[in-house]
């Protein structure tokens, strides 16, 4: 059986809840809330935060949920609101600056192999927590949510150089916590 987000739902649950029914809402909310809520947690670090985020993302989600053309699809959908509300929360103005000192773009394996050591150590949540909003983001979207690169890129509105510098650079940081 399939959790989270990958979880199915009865097509004409959605229907009913696309219609307004409160009573196939609350299904949609009850099947899809701690998915909802884990991505959140897990992007935000504040539970509090993460909470909150998840009702903006419900209210959205009835809001727009007359638009969703393939009710099948209502788990992908879910879970692309619910990464865009976080990241929405957290964009802020940022300032066109050129990267220090620019790094030649890491090799795959590299990367890959940084990855593999990431996610053997004994307590990722504690390691994370080293790094700033937009590091953790976006680490967590490539290992927990499993986002690639290229589809990070498009989400996160930069090129697809930027965001593996920026991955190889927050895995660098916290090897370099994690040997101290």
């Amino acid at each position: 059986m399939t959790t989270g987000f990958g979880t199915a739902l009865d097509t004409d649950i959605v229907r009913r809840a696309q219609q307004g029914r409160r009573d196939a809402q609350r299904q949609l909310f009850e099947t899809f809330q701690r998915a909802v809520l884990s991505s959140l947690t897990g992007l935000c670090r504040d539970s509090e935060l993460a909470r909150d985020l998840a009702q903006d993302v419900f209210i959205q989600a009835f809001d727009k949920l007359p638009q969703l053309r393939e009710p099948a699809a209502i788990g992908g959908w879910l879970k692309q609101l619910t990464i865009r509300t976080a990241l929405a929360h957290f964009r802020r103005p940022q300032l066109v600056v050129s990267e220090p000192e620019a790094m030649p773009e890491p090799d795959a394996r590299d990367w890959l192999s940084q990855t593999d050591w990431l996610t053997q150590q004994d307590d990722i949540e504690q390691l994370l927590s080293i790094l700033d909003d937009h590091e953790r983001q976006l680490v967590w979207l490539y290992l927990v949510e499993e986002y690639n690169h290229t589809e990070l890129a498009e989400l996160l509105g930069l090129p697809a150089a930027t965001v593996r510098q920026r991955y190889h650079r927050a895995l660098q940081k916290l090897k370099q916590r994690s040997n101290t």
